[in-house]
């Protein structure tokens, strides 16, 4: 799987920057790299999934992908002042730099998710609890039905920084059903999320 190349990229990026084995420059335009490359491969799982290949993509759906990966690129720079400070020049540990990893990993499921909400509009999808324990927003979602196009339009999404937890650890996803569509709109989130906060 992708994913597992995406983590395996940004552990050594992280890893190098730390120790001192890249610089400051190397740093950014590998994380570019990494992020433009495997997010687009998340996409294209995610339309796959559908039967749509990536010469098929509309303007809409390329846009949707560029728009995911400048979103991600926004935080980068964060991301390399906390190794700094806490390189292994400056005795930091590189332990919870790399639990940091995982977050941003997690972003690969949100992208894919994102173009199979876009891209499989017209199918139904079921929010489908994963194994972990549940923000107050995941379990209020579990079991409902909605056309692709609605989660999208609405913006939840399994892994959203808008969940209630944030969306880095969730484990959520959004399974083809031929369930009924659940009545009315989905519920208003409770909170925005911290991602930001955590993550620059």
């Amino acid at each position: 799987m992708s994913i597992k190349a995406y983590r395996s990229a940004l552990r050594s990026i992280v890893r190098g920057y730390w120790s001192g084995a890249i610089d400051a420059g190397q740093f950014d335009g590998e994380m570019t790299n990494a992020i433009n490359r495997r997010l687009a491969e998340a996409f294209e799982e995610g339309a796959k999934e559908c039967g749509i290949k990536p010469d098929e993509f509309t303007e809409e759906e390329w846009l949707a992908l560029g728009k995911a990966v400048q979103s991600e690129l926004t935080f980068v720079s964060g991301l390399g002042e906390a190794i700094e400070q806490n390189s292994k020049a400056n005795k930091g540990k590189l332990g919870p730099l790399l639990q940091r990893v995982e977050l941003w990993v997690n972003r690969y499921n949100d992208v894919k998710n994102q173009a199979k909400t876009l891209i499989c509009g017209n199918l139904k999808y079921r929010w489908q609890l994963g194994p972990t324990e549940h923000c107050v927003d995941c379990a209020k979602l579990s079991g409902r039905v909605y056309r692709g196009s609605i989660w999208q339009k609405y913006g939840i999404l399994p892994q959203s920084h808008e969940l209630a937890c944030g969306g880095w650890r969730c484990q959520c996803s959004l399974v083809p059903t031929d369930e009924p569509v659940t009545r009315g709109r989905p519920p208003k989130l409770s909170t925005k999320s911290i991602h930001q906060a955590v993550l620059a």
